[in-house]
This record gives C-alpha cells, structure tokens and sequence, in this order.
C-alpha cells in the first residue's frame, strides 16, 4: 500500500512522516531522492548544461547549485524547464524505490513529497494524505524552524499554493493548527485505518475504496508536466538542501 503525503511548509508534513517512521512504515523520502538524482545523474546534468550553460557545474562536473538557482529563481519560465527537466528522471528513481519496497513485501510504503500532485506521483499512491494549518501557525513555526524574520517568513507562506489544491485530491486531511499531542492523536487513528486496509490486501477488487481521480501508472513513466508549478520556495528549497516542510 503506497501512501502519499504533501502539504503546505510549516503545517507539520515532516512531523508526520517522522510518526510514520516510528511506527515502522517505510518512508521515501522525495526532496531526497531528487537532490541525489540530480547530483548523479550524468544524463540530467547535461540536461541542465544544455538548457542553462556550464554556469550550472563546477569545473569538476558538480552541480552548482547556488548558480542554477540564480539563474532560475524569480524566472517562471526557466523554472518551468527545469522542473521539465528533471521531474521525469526524479519521478523514474521514485518509481524504482516504489517498485522494490513493494518487491521486498512491504505492507505499507509512505512518500513524502512536497510536489506530489505538480509531478503526477499522487496516481502511484493507494491514499493520499493532505496536511494543512493556517497562515498564521504555518508563519510561526518558520520563524522558528528557519530562523528567518517576520517578513520572509510571510513571503515564504504567500508563495505557497492554497488550502484547496492540497485537500482537493487528498483521501485524508489533516489540519494541524493545534500542539503536537493532538496531531499524534489525529495520526494513531489514521495510522490505525491504514494498517487495516494493508492487511486486507489494500483495497476492494470492486475498486470501492480507491480513489477515483487516480490510475495506476508504470513506474517509468513521468507523470505529465501540470498546469500550475512548485513555488520558488519548494524548488530552490530541494537545490539547497533545505527541509520543504
């Protein structure tokens, strides 16, 4: 049973796939994977060189990240080619780390992926988990995650897709408003229900308990490039090295 998370930064989606690892699901990790893919793979760093010169490598063959992400920050259309250039080698590594925990029998398999639904990795996914929290929890708790200012924590919150493009494909959803205690809570229950379908087999041959809005797909094949694209924040966020929380 593949499981998919994503939600806004700062509404506590990090939180929630550390409770889920505790409790022995086996997480993957999105904004890993694609870091990793993107530094080593040969074929998308001549990608990005082709697209946006040799700025973007160091004299060693690196990416450089600092310099991909000014020359592509603020730049809706040059942000647009990179994610078409690297979400098709990021969702085929995802796919790979799917199919072979699913290979080794794991019942339960969460993917943590700030992007889920901009790159067509929620149709891999049995259920779809939404985490959300209002703007002004989600400002504090950057503020104090990042230790930024008022002001950028704000335009940091600003730049992120609404409420309803989270929950509008989610199965389940998760407003995390409150202190820890309550989100555990809200978590054991779900954790709960999840365990039970997985150790049913998953879902209804009859399809009753699948979501509609998704198909399955092959492990290969890159989801189409949405409409409506990752913020800055989401983007760089991954080239830096930083938690999308």
């Amino acid at each position: 049973m593949i499981i998919g998370l994503t939600g806004q930064t700062g509404a506590g989606k990090s939180t929630l796939s550390r409770m889920f690892s505790e409790w022995g699901v086996e997480v993957i990790d999105a904004d890993k994977v694609a870091r990793y893919t993107i530094e080593n793979s040969k074929e998308c760093l001549m990608d990005l060189v082709l697209e946006f010169s040799t700025e973007v490598i160091h004299p060693d063959a690196t990416l450089n990240r600092p310099k991909l992400a000014e020359i592509c920050f603020g730049d809706k259309k040059k942000l647009k080619r990179l994610n078409e250039i690297t979400f098709p080698y990021i969702i085929r590594a995802i796919g790979r780390k799917l199919e072979e925990a699913c290979g080794r029998g794991v019942k339960m398999v969460l993917l943590d992926a700030p992007t889920l639904y901009e790159s067509g990795l929620d149709k891999r996914c049995d259920r779809v988990v939404a985490v959300i929290a209002d703007a002004e929890t989600r400002t504090r708790r950057i503020i104090e995650r990042d230790k930024m200012t008022e002001e950028d924590a704000r335009r940091r919150v600003n730049a992120q897709n609404n409420d309803a493009f989270y929950t509008s494909r989610a199965d389940d959803i998760l407003t995390n408003d409150g202190e820890l205690g309550a989100l555990r809570l809200v978590f054991i229950d779900l954790f709960n229900r999840y365990e039970k379908l997985a150790n049913e087999g998953g879902f209804d041959k009859d399809g009753s308990e699948r979501p509609q809005a998704r198909e399955a797909a092959s492990p290969d094949a890159p989801g189409e490039m949405p409409d409506a694209l990752p913020s800055d924040k989401e983007v760089f966020g991954e080239l830096a090295g930083e938690d999308s929380e």
